[in-house]
């Protein structure tokens, strides 16, 4: 089947190497992604072609010495591994074609660039932090190379000026000959006439990203990272049943229509991608799956929304095994949310969520994996005067902080998804004017039986309280929810689950133990600070802000007084799909209980105190400084963290910077002034004590490092967590013997 051609190919090699404009650079090598692999089709039971997408045949290496375009959706599929070189570019199209006339339209669905890791393939995108992987829009100019790397045509959507381009034609940007390929025929089409130029000279980008626009105000521009995995998941289980031993259902496929038939159990559909079903569903009963490495990549303006509750996230995980490795991410400016697992036990760290439209972390369908070092900035930032400093302040704005469901409602199929939070910053869309009237902005909300055991955390600036623990409800009158037997009520409200931590009896390194207390609740916070959460009024049923307005909020921001219950904890909520049910029943949130529990002494929590990080009340777009000040933030007492799956359990610090803004050098929201602070890269001397494997790195005297090993350079593990004494610091790691294995360590300052 033809592939389209997406961009000046030397035939067989996918290549053409443009002149970079107006720049003393040499020339850009673009690839055309479509050209390294097998165009796939999809036709429905009509006959009508919808979209196509590129299948990888082979292993393959993405260097850093070309540009890679992804024009349409890209799959990994079973027993192919893509490896991406640090430091490698990645652009991907909007192609909105959806909105044209022609015989490739592409309706439902739309086919943006996207990368699809199908059950069984592999990506290996190991960045570093001085060369990392960046994935972004085809316009985006800072980048290694800026506008040089721009392809010398329009991105294949909509401009910025409304014209629709159809039939995948393409409009040649001002100042770019019509490349010539085979037999001196051009290999594209151009078409629109004249193009438009910037004052003084050509644009050197897309005219769908304007010379004025912020680089804020973009998203939506691509599709996303999506993996598919073969570990549990309890979507398609009956209410009670345990996903772990029961068999799944995997889809069955029409090879002729590419249509579903037949009841699925155990396995999730990947959202925007029903055209592929052959590539892109996840689930299984592989526990110890591994779907790659992903490792300082830069995820940039994606999120693309096919249609109503059908999107593309930043990064998207189905079913994803806990031996795949994610690490040192960051998605910004998404359209929809930034982190989404569905089911899966993989773990995140050192990773953040940056003005995403929706959501920053979403665990759906018994997730129950460990998230480290995790940073959420909600908003694009909003001014003092309340206007919006990066235009998208009326869309794609934000939700909760995190949103937590388990299965469908009404359903207590196991596992539950009760995951690990531990040392996470999360930062709500603070106290502009859009903070008042009828909103509903809180910090992590869970419902449908989900919950979460959260650590050593910091929730601030969410105007309408610091969480939602909702769920439906079977008795109004009973205010302990004692009756609600799938509520995430329950798991907040002191209520322990049988079979272990996620109640589906798991017996691998999952602890049935809570700090020693056997008997404590399956959702948790412990020494988590909420610092400047509730003082904005809403109309919402509820919420109960201290301030009806910002002007009222303005004159007390210097000296705020304490929150009560009822502004922290709004006691219910007219979210959209979980009011009253024709039975009666009413979506309810923290109960009484909940709040007793959330309030005992014995966690811990800490209200209305800043932990010292430099965060303004009003905007999230520059100095930001995360690092934890105050004595008591630093060094947390009674702060013991599980010893399970990798969890760094000597992290006693509230947030996830204690010393180190580890996202500094490496995102594009350093490069954009968002981060103040300092980064710290130690120096690091590998030797040996007789056969015992030595470390040794300078350190700030008085810093926290942790030290970690791997045998393959991919999956670390902590050797140990030291506080820098000297200068030189010396770590003997006794567990290993040299020359027994490959040994790689590496020393983070946290």
């Amino acid at each position: 089947m033809k592939n389209k051609l997406i961009l000046s190919i030397m035939a067989a090699m996918g290549l053409v190497a443009i002149p970079a404009q107006a720049q003393d650079l040499p020339p850009v090598t673009f690839v055309d992604v479509a050209t390294l692999g097998d165009g796939v089709d999809v036709v429905t039971s009509s006959g009508t072609t919808k979209v196509n997408a590129t299948v990888l045949t082979k292993n393959q290496r993405w260097t850093r010495d070309r540009v890679y375009i992804l024009a349409n959706n890209v799959i990994v599929p079973n027993n192919i591994t893509l490896t991406i070189e640090p430091g490698t570019l990645v652009r991907a199209e909007r192609n909105s074609r959806a909105q044209g006339t022609g015989g490739d339209k592409a309706l439902t669905p739309a086919d943006p660039g996207a990368l699809v890791v199908a059950r069984g393939g592999k990506l290996i995108a190991a960045g570093t932090a001085d060369a990392p992987i960046i994935f972004t829009s085809i316009d985006d100019v800072n980048v290694p190379g800026g506008a040089a790397t721009v392809p010398p045509f329009e991105n294949m959507g909509v401009t910025a000026d409304g014209v629709i381009i159809v039939n995948g034609e393409r409009i040649l940007r001002t100042g770019y000959a019509t490349p010539v390929g085979v037999a001196g025929k051009a290999q594209y089409t151009i078409s629109g006439g004249a193009l438009n130029t910037a004052t003084g000279g050509a644009k050197n980008y897309s005219t769908t990203w304007a010379t004025t626009d912020s680089a804020f105000s973009h998203d939506a521009q691509w599709g996303g990272i999506v993996l598919c995995g073969k570990t549990t998941l309890v979507r398609g289980y009956a209410s009670g049943e345990n996903a772990r031993t029961s068999s799944i259902n995997e889809p069955t496929i029409n090879t002729s229509t590419a249509e579903l038939t037949g009841a699925q159990k155990g396995v999730q559909l990947v959202e925007g991608m029903a055209g592929f079903p052959l590539y892109s569903w996840g689930g299984g009963d592989a526990e110890l799956d591994n779907s790659g490495t992903l490792r300082f990549i830069s995820n940039r303006y994606g999120g693309y929304i096919i249609a109503l509750d059908t999107e593309l996230n930043a990064f998207s995980g189905y079913g994803v095994g806990r031996d795949t490795t994610m690490e040192f991410l960051e998605a910004i400016n998404n359209a929809d949310d930034d982190f989404e697992f569905w089911g899966g036990d993989v773990n995140l760290r050192y990773s953040l969520s940056t003005f995403c439209g929706d959501d920053g972390l979403d665990t759906d369908q018994g997730y129950i994996g460990v998230v480290q070092y995790f940073v959420q900035l909600q908003n694009n930032g909003v001014g003092t005067d309340g206007s919006s400093l990066s235009t998208r302040s009326d869309k794609n704005f934000g939700d909760s902080l995190t949103e937590n469901d388990g299965p469908e409602s009404n359903n207590s199929a196991v596992p539950y998804s009760t995951y690990t939070l531990a040392n996470a910053t999360l930062i709500g869309r603070g106290y502009g004017v859009a903070s008042y009237g009828s909103g509903n902005f809180t910090g992590p909300n869970f419902k449908d039986n989900a919950g979460c055991r959260t650590f050593n955390s910091l929730i601030m600036d969410n105007p309408h309280g610091a969480v939602l623990i909702t769920d439906r409800v079977t008795n109004l009158s009973d205010d302990s929810f004692s009756s609600a037997g799938n509520s995430s009520i329950n798991r907040y409200a002191g209520t322990r689950t049988t079979g272990g931590f996620d109640a589906a009896g798991r017996a691998s390194d999952l602890v049935t133990l809570d700090n020693g207390n056997a008997g404590g609740p399956d959702g948790l916070y412990n020494n988590t600070w909420f610092f400047r959460n509730g003082y904005a009024d809403s109309s919402r049923a509820g919420v109960n802000g201290v301030y009806a307005s910002k002007d009222l909020f303005d004159a007390a921001v210097n000296s705020l007084p304490a929150t009560t219950a009822a502004n922290r904890f709004p006691n219910s909520t007219d979210r959209s799909g979980r009011g009253a049910s024709a039975d009666g029943t009413e979506n309810r949130a923290n109960s009484a209980a909940v709040q007793a529990e959330i309030n005992k002494v014995s966690n811990y929590n800490v209200f209305d105190t800043n932990p010292g990080v430099v965060v303004s009340p009003y905007h999230r777009i520059s100095g930001l400084d995360l690092r934890v000040t105050a004595t008591a933030a630093r060094d947390l007492a009674n702060s013991a963290l599980p010893s399970y799956r990798g969890l760094n359990s000597d992290a006693s610090f509230v947030g996830a910077v204690r010393d180190n803004m580890w996202m500094k050098g490496w995102t594009l929201g350093d490069k954009l002034g968002v981060y103040s602070g300092t980064q710290i890269i130690p120096e690091v001397t590998l030797s040996a004590v007789g056969s015992t494997p030595t470390i040794t790195f300078g350190g700030e005297v008085g810093y926290k490092y942790v030290v970690e090993v791997s045998t393959d350079n991919k999956t670390y593990s902590k050797v140990r967590t030291v506080t820098a004494t000297v200068v030189n610091n010396m770590v003997l790691d006794s567990a290993r013997t040299v020359g027994t294995s490959p040994l790689f360590y590496r020393v983070i300052a946290l």
